[in-house]
């Protein structure tokens, strides 16, 4: 999910818990309100996922 592109808007999307942020008209203005909501990207041999705050907390809590 990451980043879901819908007709001319882009809208950032936790892989985890499927969290919504505003829709953006530009992909990097979608990646930049990701960083300013402090949400956390990773990438893998898949590709990227995006992980917000409460899901970020729980998925590193997870891996202890």
């Amino acid at each position: 999910m990451s980043i879901e592109r819908f007709c001319d808007t882009y809208t950032p999307t936790c892989d985890y818990c499927g969290a919504e942020l505003p829709d953006e008209f530009d992909f990097y203005d979608a990646v930049d309100a990701k960083k300013q909501a402090g949400w956390h990207s990773v990438k893998d041999e898949y590709g990227w996922s995006d992980y917000c705050d409460e899901c970020w907390l729980e998925r590193c809590w997870d891996n202890e």
